[in-house]
């Protein structure tokens, strides 16, 4: 009996250890602090952004230099990005909006799976020695910082709303400055719900993955399949809500545009009908 609980307490002891081991290594929210570069502080975040960005150009050069009409290889994988969110964002603002604002939807969307998927490698175990002294990791998803998912969130925002204020003119002062709690609300909650919950999603399962590496790492494959899946589904909501903000941001230059086509084509029946106009 006493053996028993001997052999049971050693093994919640390795549990204990395992668990210790993983929590010491698990991130924590804030960026940790790499170096800087005159007084801008650079951490393993922005570093991290900085290498997918020059990755994502990098592969979308040597995959498109030589295009093809008939495309093969990685020209095809662009391709199918590229029709793909033509799709969606035709189908959400009409072609005219839609091509407008493809491109930076659809940019905003490889960025974003790029980054999740960076997270998803055992990226954490490369460390350095920082200038405060600190062992830290080198490299991190950038969308496990609140401070990237936040600019972001408020460069999408923000262009909405100068966007809107560009298609109603002066009438977007209207809703601003006539009491109404809900036009501010709206413009306050849109940034915070677009930031945490990618940054919440990413950074918890960036914690699950060390967690899994360090007390079961026979099963981790299972654990990155899913993270890849989620980091896919993270990038396709925050790029599918970015494309809804600035659809109904634009719907009024729709809507004038309606007006303007139906116009042309009045006058054109009344001309091909010998009618004054």
């Amino acid at each position: 009996m006493l053996s028993a609980l001997g052999f049971f307490a050693q093994e919640h002891g390795a549990e204990a250890a395992e668990a210790a081991q993983a929590a010491e290594h698990a991130p924590a929210p804030p960026a940790e602090l790499l170096f800087y570069i005159g007084p801008i502080a650079i951490t393993n975040t922005i570093l991290t952004a900085w290498v997918v960005i020059i990755i994502l150009v990098l592969f979308a050069y040597f995959s498109v230099r030589k295009r093809e009409h008939l495309p093969r290889g990685l020209q095809n994988f662009w391709e199918m990005i590229i029709e793909m969110w033509m799709g969606v964002s035709e189908n959400t603002m009409g072609r005219r909006r839609g091509r407008r604002f493809m491109p930076l939807v659809a940019t905003a969307f490889l960025f974003i799976v790029f980054s999740n998927w960076f997270g998803t490698l055992p990226i954490s175990y490369i460390t350095i020695v920082n200038e405060e002294g600190q062992t830290v990791p080198l490299l991190r998803s950038p969308n496990s910082d609140l401070n990237v998912t936040a600019a972001m969130a408020i460069m999408m925002i923000v262009l909405a709303e100068f966007f809107e204020f560009r298609s109603m003119g002066l009438g977007y002062f209207k809703g601003l400055f006539i009491p109404n709690p809900l036009r501010w609300l709206e413009i306050f909650t849109r940034p915070l719900s677009l930031s945490f919950r990618l940054f919440g999603n990413i950074f918890a399962g960036e914690v699950l993955l060390i967690t899994m590496m360090a007390v079961a790492p026979f099963v981790l494959f299972i654990f990155i399949g899913l993270e890849l899946f989620v980091g896919v589904i993270q990038a396709l909501i925050f790029s599918m809500l970015s494309l809804v903000f600035l659809s109904i941001a634009t719907v009024h230059e729709e809507v004038h545009g309606h007006e303007e086509t139906y116009s042309m084509e009045g006058e054109t029946a009344a001309v091909t009908h010998g009618e004054p106009v």
